[in-house]
């Protein structure tokens, strides 16, 4: 720990959390006085949150493409105008 409180992590911890050089971290104390750390991630970034839906051989879509089902979707359920940008 260095004067102004920051300290090095492991080689190891870094690269099994993929932490680098500029990324935020956040700690947290558990029950027992036991430390968590996780790797923030950036601000409207969805980091591949869905990953574990997605079938197998699923093809990525564009961001118009998605916006557009969404918004036949939003129709469909609610009545409700939604225009894609």
């Amino acid at each position: 720990m260095t004067t102004k409180g920051q300290i090095t992590l492991p080689k190891a911890i870094r690269d099994s959390l993929s932490i680098q050089t500029g990324d935020r971290v956040e700690f947290s104390l558990d029950p027992g006085d036991k430390v968590s750390l996780y790797r923030m991630q950036p601000r409207g970034s969805s980091a591949g949150c869905a990953k574990q839906f997605l079938k197998p051989g699923h093809k990525p879509l564009s961001h118009k493409t998605e916006k557009a089902a969404v918004g036949e979707a939003l129709r469909a359920k609610y009545s409700v105008q939604f225009e894609a940008e």
